[in-house]
């Protein structure tokens, strides 16, 4: 709606389809595509779940949807594994937070990533143990991230972070499943979220006053933004 964002998903869903071959490889790929197209469709006001945010709202779906496509899971077990994903949102609202406006980008998408990475590597048939290596491993990866988004809109950096956790999700899930552990906990991980995201500044909170949003080209959008609803309201 905004002009800002939009038709990226579509844009890079038919390079793929145009036979090229991307160096995430087929599976990553097309996850990284529809992580876009939802957070495209949300921006879009279409209809989204907000896994956990809407923010954030692509990165699960397109994760375990991909997953399924690939693997040939069946709907019952993709039901199964969004219980272990509720189930590591739950952990995380309880130690710290889902909302940008609290811990910034790394509580929305990084939860988001850590939510796919336990619940894919539990589909995949790991362990309880390396589903929570996979979440720990996804979230010290995104620790810090801020929430700065350009004219207070759910679009830009939004989209393309939600594909940026996608890549996430499969690098955790990948080293999990092959034995490899995070030295520092899952809880302790989250708790450190928690702590970055209490002493992060305001302005990298969802103000949309720091970050991309204060660029030079983040500040011209937000006033073409602006005086484009301005002009609609009139």
């Amino acid at each position: 709606i905004s002009g800002i964002s939009g038709g990226n998903a579509y844009k890079f869903w038919n390079w793929l389809e145009g036979g090229h071959e991307p160096l995430t490889g087929p599976i990553l790929s097309r996850a990284v595509a529809r992580a876009m197209a939802v957070n495209e469709v949300n921006a879009g006001m279409g209809c989204i779940v907000a896994t956990p945010t809407a923010g954030s709202a692509g990165i699960l779906p397109a994760v375990l949807l991909t997953v399924q496509e690939a693997r040939g899971f069946s709907d019952e077990q993709l039901v199964q594994a969004l219980f272990t994903a509720s189930g590591i949102g739950a952990v995380i609202v309880r130690r710290a937070h889902v909302s940008g406006a609290e811990g910034g980008c790394q509580a929305e998408t990084g939860s988001a990533a850590c939510m796919a990475a336990g619940a894919t590597v539990e589909l995949l048939g790991g362990t309880p143990w390396q589903s929570a290596q996979a979440v720990a491993i996804t979230m010290k990866n995104m620790l810090g991230l801020v929430c700065d988004p350009v004219a207070g809109l759910v679009e830009v950096p939004c989209v393309k972070r939600n594909a940026a956790g996608t890549a996430q999700c499969f690098i955790a899930v990948d080293l999990a499943l092959a034995g490899v552990e995070s030295v520092i906990p899952a809880d302790e991980v989250i708790d450190a979220m928690a702590q970055i995201g209490k002493r992060m500044d305001e302005r990298f909170k969802e103000t949309a006053q720091g970050g991309l949003a204060a660029t030079p080209t983040g500040r011209r959008l937000a006033q073409m933004v602006w005086a484009e609803r301005r002009a609609g309201d009139k």
